[in-house]
């Protein structure tokens, strides 16, 4: 049951399509994102592919306990709920 609010929460291409589309209207948004890009390729560059790549990925599994708890939250959703899922 877990597992099927999990793919109705954020598991889904509709949920990542629709975000993406928000962030391209946010003021700002873009700019970050090529400063991001920019300083990523410099940090790739420095660290070495193999390494830049392992820290990101665990970045993004480290980052979306956070991203998950704050989404959670406002649905609001209850934390009892949540953990009872095993959202």
């Amino acid at each position: 049951m877990g597992d099927l609010f999990a793919e109705l929460f954020w598991r889904g291409t509709e949920l990542d399509e629709a975000a993406g589309r928000l962030c391209e209207t946010l003021p700002g948004f873009s700019e970050a994102r090529q400063a991001y890009d920019e300083l990523s390729e410099q940090v790739r560059e420095a660290a070495g592919a193999s390494l830049f790549d392992e820290y990101f990925a665990q970045l993004i599994r480290y980052s979306s306990y956070e991203i998950r708890a704050y989404y959670s939250l406002g649905l609001g959703l209850r934390e009892k709920i949540v953990k009872a899922l095993g959202l």
